[in-house]
Formats: C-alpha cells, sequence, structure tokens
C-alpha cells in the first residue's frame, strides 16, 4: 500500500467520523516522507539551547522595542504563540543555523500523528496530544479565559494546503470536550464569542483586515498575535539581534543586512554567499537565492522591505526512492511553546524551497543516534 493510502487509512481508524474522501482529497500526494534524518542528542541539545537564548531576545526586545510595536496601533496581550517554530538548516560542523522564526507554523498535530503513524518515538520526547491541549488551554488562561469554545481562523481555510491539520484539531478539541470551528477570517463576527482564536492568518500586523484588528485589539485572546510576531518572528529583528549588544548572540543566528541601509553594489558583489527574502512574509514566499536572481530584479526588490541573509546551504540525505538513487535536501521545523521544545520534525525537498511536490520528500520524522 503506497503511503498516502496508508496514513489515510490509519487517520480514518483514529478519526472516524472524517470521511475517507475528505481525507483522500485533503492529504497531499507528497504530504509525508518514508525516509527519517538522523540527528545526535548532542544537536537536539544545541537546538534546545538555541531556542533559550532567542528567548532571551524576546524578553530584550520588550524592553528595548517597545516604540516600534506602537507604531502599528496594536494591543500586546498576555498570552504567547501556539505551534510556533524555529527553523533551522545543519550546517557542514553539524551545528544549526536559523533560517526563521515562525509564530504560526504549520504541522504540529500533524507531526504528532506522523510519529505515530510511522510507530516512532517521538523527538525530543516529552510531548503528547494532552500537552498539545494543555497548551491551547494555558493561552486562553492567560487571555483571562476557560478553553470552552476555540475558533481556527484562516484566509479561506479549506483552500490551504494544509487544511487536513484544521480538520484533524477540530476532532482532538472536541474529543477533550472543547468545542472546535474553522472559520474563515473575512468572517470576524463568528470569531467574538471564541474564548481562544488560533489565528493562522498570515496578515501579521492585520493590515487589510480591519474587522479581525478592531476583534484582535478588544479581547486579545489571538494565539499567534502580532505582538509575538513582532518580537520574534518579523525579520526587522534578525538584523535587530545581530546589531545589539546587551547580551549574547545565540551560535545559530546569521549575519544580516537591510537593504534599504546597505551598500547596494557591495551587496551586488556578494550576493552569491547571500539569500535575500522580505522582512515581513513566512516560507519562500517573495524569497531568493540572490545568486540566480537578475541585475534588473535586484534592482526592484532592492529597498528597506528586504533583508539579505548569509546564505545557509541545506544538509542533504542520500536516499533510494523506488530503485533510484537521490540526494534530498531538508531542514528543521522545530516546535516550541515559550522557551521549551516540543517536536521536531523535518522537511524533505528538492530544488531552491521546502514544498510539498518532491517524489520521496514531504515531512519526516527524527531520529536520534
Amino acid at each position: 500500500m503506497e503511503m498516502k493510502a496508508s496514513f489515510v487509512s490509519f487517520l480514518q481508524k483514529k478519526y472516524p467520523r472524517l470521511a475517507a474522501e475528505t481525507l483522500q482529497n485533503n492529504v497531499a500526494d507528497q504530504l509525508l516522507s518514508p525516509f527519517q534524518v538522523k540527528l545526535s542528542s548532542a544537536q537536539i541539545a544545541m537546538i534546545k539551547n538555541e531556542i533559550k537564548s532567542y528567548w532571551k531576545l524576546r524578553a530584550w526586545g520588550e524592553e528595548k522595542l517597545a516604540d516600534q510595536y506602537e507604531k502599528f496601533g496594536l494591543t500586546k496581550p498576555a498570552n504567547y504563540s501556539v505551534c510556533m517554530s524555529y527553523d533551522f538548516h545543519i550546517n557542514s560542523d553539524g551545528k544549526p543555523e536559523l533560517i526563521e522564526i515562525n509564530t504560526n507554523a504549520a504541522f504540529l498535530a500533524m507531526g504528532l500523528e506522523m510519529y505515530e503513524y510511522l510507530n516512532l518515538p517521538l523527538v525530543p520526547g516529552g510531548f503528547d496530544e494532552n500537552s498539545l491541549i494543555k497548551m491551547f488551554q494555558q493561552e486562553a488562561a492567560l487571555a483571562g479565559r476557560e478553553l470552552e469554545k476555540l475558533q481556527i481562523t484562516d484566509d479561506k481555510p479549506n483552500e490551504q494546503r494544509l487544511y487536513i491539520e484544521f480538520l484533524i484539531y477540530k476532532e482532538l478539541f472536541n474529543k477533550h470536550g472543547i468545542t472546535c470551528a474553522v472559520t474563515d477570517s473575512s468572517e470576524a463576527e463568528k470569531l467574538k464569542d471564541a474564548d481562544l482564536i488560533y489565528n493562522r492568518n498570515t496578515d501579521f500586523y492585520f493590515e487589510n483586515n480591519l474587522p479581525l484588528r478592531e476583534l484582535f485589539n478588544r479581547n486579545k485572546n489571538f494565539s499567534p498575535h502580532s505582538y509575538e510576531y513582532f518580537l520574534l518572528a518579523d525579520k526587522q529583528r534578525l538584523l535587530d539581534w545581530n546589531e545589539q549588544s546587551d547580551i549574547e548572540k545565540p551560535s545559530s543566528l546569521l549575519p544580516v543586512f537591510d537593504l534599504g541601509k546597505a551598500d547596494k553594489d557591495q551587496i551586488w558583489q556578494q550576493r552569491k554567499n547571500l539569500f535575500i527574502k522580505p522582512k515581513n512574509s513566512f516560507g519562500s514566499k517573495q524569497a531568493y537565492k540572490a545568486a540566480s536572481i537578475s541585475r534588473k530584479l535586484f534592482d526592484e526588490i532592492y529597498s528597506k522591505n528586504f533583508i539579505a541573509q548569509q546564505l545557509s546551504v541545506p544538509s542533504e540525505i542520500d536516499v533510494n526512492y523506488q530503485g533510484q538513487e537521490q540526494k534530498l535536501k531538508y531542514d528543521l521545523r522545530c516546535f516550541a511553546y515559550q522557551d521549551e521544545l516540543q517536536l521536531v520534525i523535518a522537511r524533505l525537498y528538492q530544488g531552491q524551497t521546502t514544498n510539498l511536490r518532491t517524489p520521496g520528500g514531504g515531512f519526516a520524522a527524527i531520529t536520534v543516534e
């Protein structure tokens, strides 16, 4: 039985209220990889330490950058962010290099399902379904609510590539006695009675959705939310962290240049060793390996809205897929709540950025040597 069919069968047995057709239509063909990525216990320990270092920088930002956040006209909630991740490459020395921080990362719930389906121990261990529910309950409590009604919101959620995860969350919360619904972000009125809003919308500062912005400022019960994005995931922080000298920089923090300030010709000369990305974006959206772009495109995007980050080359694993030897690149998605590492998964791919289209690629489990 091919992997997709096998995984769909596993999910249907576990969540019988989800129709086979629904699962079949929403589980991507290359969602899961049949391969695993091996890490050492020392590498897991390094990742844990790096996450704690970035959490210290978050505290530094709360103290030093308050005036910058105030210009957005947005509230500062008391809670943090569910389902956030630190995305790393492993360099040639076997050490992590931070690619980006993602305050609304996908695949935490599905990651738990993947490890269970593969019958592999969770990495690093100590996090499970009950821990997942407790995290959401804690976020609601910090917002002054008891979690009885949860809303998951995104733009056109049923068209999202990982809509399947929303369906799994709904089943999980219902199982634990929490009412859960999935609602389009354009229908803010339907969200007002929620005890907690799991916000998967990527309009991080609510610039294009005024009703959602007003609801956020009034209710303060979004997770993740704009303030957490500002403190950790806005690419401007990569610049701020490099420039500050108050606390020790994480060893995984790569050099970054502000394309609104850096010498244009010098950046062009160094482009083979740089990766260009927007300050306010996510994943691979408008991201470029600088060595492969034309001077015309370079001139067009050279502005204060972009950064150039030192190029981090992804590690590779050698695999045999359907009788053919091939190499797959990978990055690590390291989920954390506050400063604690919860779960590590890999994303295997070919090409410039991660995708769910590479034969043999997809989300992958970690094994620890």
